[in-house]
């Protein structure tokens, strides 16, 4: 009979564990339910919505259109040559675009023409029968004199010659290369430019010692 109490006390000790669940998550984990899937959503969450407005504000940043200059503005000036100014070399008008140079070896004009803080832009061009070309730029700068765009902007390569006819106050440069000779005159806020391209140096040469004086006197 001793062994009789152990008996019953197994018996006891068997019937309160088959009353409980045998589920395993009850003794390694006491968090409730879904404790950790909610703690991971809210993380997930709060990352989601910090990811979202970072997006837009990439998106915004991007979105926005960056700062530009404004390009010059087409305007008639007084100081371009006119067709009766140019009658007596026997030219005929054509589109100034069919006169440009050779880009891997720009003019003066065309240097000047990519100088930068032109305001207002006018421009001409002319063939001569031979073939040869006159293109004239008058370009108006807002924020700064003529003068300091002819010395700080324009590297001019070739001959510097002489321009007859300049009154006082006008600043006035000229240079051959080869077979193009150009005349720069900066007056006050405008820039003048004239460009004679001719197979032969002299006969470009000729041409823009004739066509100086014009040029000046538009600005007199």
């Amino acid at each position: 009979m001793a062994g009789l109490p152990v008996a019953i006390t197994l018996l006891a000790v068997v019937a309160g564990c088959a009353d409980r669940e045998n589920d395993l998550d009850t003794y390694y984990d006491d968090r409730p339910a879904g404790g950790e899937a909610a703690d991971s959503g809210d993380a997930n969450g709060g990352g989601s919505e910090e990811s979202a407005e970072s997006t837009q504000g990439q998106r915004e940043g991007h979105g926005a259109a960056p700062e530009r200059a404004e390009p010059p503005v087409p305007a008639r000036s007084s100081a371009m040559l006119t067709d009766d100014d140019v009658r007596a070399e026997g030219v005929t008008p054509v589109a100034p675009s069919s006169v440009t140079g050779d880009p891997a070896a720009p003019t003066c004009l065309t240097t000047i023409a990519g100088s930068p803080g032109a305001a207002e832009v006018d421009e001409r061009a002319w063939t001569y029968p031979t073939g040869s070309t006159l293109h004239h730029l008058v370009t108006r700068y807002a924020e700064r004199p003529a003068a300091e765009v002819l010395a700080e902007q324009v590297a001019c390569g070739g001959e510097e010659i002489p321009v007859s006819g300049a009154p006082e106050g006008l600043d006035t440069h000229a240079w051959c290369q080869v077979g193009t000779c150009t005349v720069a005159i900066a007056a006050e806020d405008v820039l003048s430019t004239v460009e004679v391209r001719a197979a032969e140096p002299a006969s470009a040469r000729e041409a823009i010692d004739r066509l100086a004086p014009a040029a000046v006197a538009k600005h007199t």
